[in-house]
């Protein structure tokens, strides 16, 4: 079928000789089918056509904005939706890290009266509770996130923010006590090497050992018969028992002497010295040092004796002491608590 556009002859010729195919008021189509001489005209109106066209692209628009149009709609659903699951999530994982801030809360707590046992042991202060609170103040600085997050979800910023207070609080305490600990120990360190250093025990390692004679500023001498001071305690026991030293330290004489025979003395810190006299033997050499309850030496009577014992001195700065009072074991027997 062959088709062939024509102009009506009424203004067909007037409308081409302007050149404007689509001004013309109508068209008309011939229609020669294949094979046949039968023509068929068919004289189309241009109104109806252009009005069809209109309508067919307002519909196209109309339809692709409504396709647009419904897909935002299912993209803002599904963005809703994936914001709910967020939402239940975060409310899920904030409700889960309050009970875990609780739970640090309260061992901070058992931290807290541990840390005042050990201020204690050491010998220091306990910190002032108001300081234990570590508390803040003032407002709050302005943050345009957190402004959103309280018009979006109030509730669950003021959840959010109150837990985020919690545990800036709880490690600011724990830092506190942190210090606190780090102090105490430092303290406990220092105690320790004292207590180390302080003389405590029974000097002579016998059972067989007992006190004869005791602390005194003024003692009949057995020997000399007249009065003296006599500045430590005498333990007898047999010739060769073990003469121990009483605490950590270091020896800073080894030697004889007229009187006191030979003589051990021991420096253990923080102004404790303690002598021991009348050795048969030294086992020790100078700038040794020794443990508590380490063998120094042996039971003998050298020097002015009348018979085998250790003659035991403490001296604190610089000044004899009773040494029977520093024991942490006193024995029932002999009079060490004369002469203060």
């Amino acid at each position: 079928m062959q088709l062939e556009f024509f102009q009506k002859e009424r203004v067909g010729r007037k409308a081409s000789r302007r050149g404007g195919l689509w001004r013309a008021d109508s068209w008309t189509v011939q229609l020669v089918p294949a094979g046949c001489e039968r023509v068929r005209m068919l004289r189309i109106r241009r109104r109806p056509v252009v009005t069809s066209l209109v309508a067919f692209f307002l519909l196209v628009v109309g339809g692709l904005m409504g396709l647009a149009f419904a897909t935002g709609q299912a993209a803002r659903q599904l963005e809703i939706a994936r914001l709910s699951v967020e939402n239940r999530l975060l409310a899920s994982s904030l409700e889960g890290l309050e009970v875990r801030a609780g739970a640090l809360d309260q061992a901070l707590d058992d931290l807290a009266v541990r840390e005042d046992r050990f201020r204690l042991l050491a010998g220091l202060p306990l910190l002032d509770a108001d300081i234990q609170e570590v508390g803040v103040g003032g407002p709050a600085p302005a943050d345009v996130e957190r402004d959103a997050f309280f018009r979006v979800r109030p509730d669950l910023a003021q959840e959010a923010y109150a837990t985020r207070y919690d545990l800036d609080r709880m490690l600011r305490r724990a830092e506190l006590l942190q210090g606190g600990l780090a102090e105490a120990e430092d303290a406990l360190v220092t105690s320790r090497d004292e207590l180390l250093g302080r003389p405590s025990i029974w000097p002579v390692a016998t059972e067989e050992a007992w006190l004869s004679s005791g602390f005194s500023r003024s003692r009949l001498h057995p020997l000399l018969l007249r009065r003296r001071p006599h500045l430590g305690l005498d333990v007898s026991a047999e010739r060769g028992a073990a003469v121990v030293a009483t605490a950590l330290g270091t020896v800073i004489k080894v030697g004889k002497e007229a009187a006191a025979g030979r003589v051990i003395e021991i420096d253990h810190g923080y102004g404790y010295v303690t002598r021991y006299a009348h050795l048969s033997r030294a086992q020790v050499r100078l700038g040794q040092r020794v443990e508590r309850g380490e063998v120094i030496g042996t039971v003998g009577k050298t020097g002015l004796a009348t018979a085998p014992h250790l003659h035991y001195e403490i001296h604190v700065d610089g000044h004899p002491v009773n040494p029977y009072k520093y024991l942490l074991e006193r024995p029932m027997n002999g009079s060490a608590e004369q002469g203060h």
